[in-house]
């Protein structure tokens, strides 16, 4: 039977684990790119492409469906991939190939001259972002074991606090007609998520003495 009381020496042990430290760190980079592109497309589409209020409702559609079907999808890849690989590289791989293209796109979103290709760029990128979610979770339940309720509460902290941290952000660089600049730190922090997974070790739980 799994213990279910959590004691203060398991929680340090938790809150001091490498592999959930890193984890939850690139949750929060990896989450400013995913609440920019969910909560910010609709307003950039106003302000910056000049859809109508009515355009921009239906287009900005397009990122969350996207991303909805990514998530799906990066699910079953990411199972299929730590059967063919293990854990450690199994869940490594989905970020590592994915998070750089979703951030690649988002420069093409900005950069392009045509406002529906940059639409279609905004939907292909959150789609490629949603992709490593499977890997996120399925990373923090291998590796919590049976701290996996906590592991993963600590997961889902950080991912709440890259959009809080993006919020202000995104609030005054919008406001100051920098919309470049938002995105590009959001494609920068695409990148900088996909880098910490070559550090993370989801096949190494925390009852792994070398952990």
């Amino acid at each position: 039977p799994v213990d279910s009381d959590i004691s203060l020496k398991r929680l340090l042990g938790l809150l001091t684990n490498r592999d959930v430290l890193l984890m939850s760190v690139a949750y929060v980079l990896m989450n400013y790119t995913f609440y920019l592109l969910s909560n910010w497309s609709f307003l950039y589409l106003v302000q910056e492409r000049r859809f109508s209020v009515l355009a921009s409702g239906w287009l900005a559609v397009a990122p969350a469906f996207a991303a909805a079907i990514g998530a799906g999808v990066g699910g079953i890849l990411t199972g299929v991939l730590c059967k063919r690989f293990g854990n450690r590289w199994g869940f490594r791989l989905m970020p590592l190939c994915a998070l750089p293209v979703a951030g690649l796109l988002v420069l093409v979103a900005v950069s392009v001259a045509n406002p529906y290709l940059a639409v279609v760029a905004l939907a292909l990128s959150f789609g490629c972002l949603e992709l490593t979610e499977g890997a996120f979770w399925g990373g923090a339940i291998t590796i919590g074991r049976g701290d996996s309720m906590a592991v993963c509460g600590v997961l889902n902290t950080g991912g709440n606090l890259g959009g809080i941290i993006g919020i202000p952000i995104v609030a005054y660089l919008s406001g100051h007609g920098a919309w470049h600049m938002a995105f590009y730190i959001g494609a920068g922090s695409a990148v900088a998520t996909a880098a910490a997974w070559l550090w993370i070790d989801a096949g190494r739980s925390l009852t792994d003495p070398h952990a």
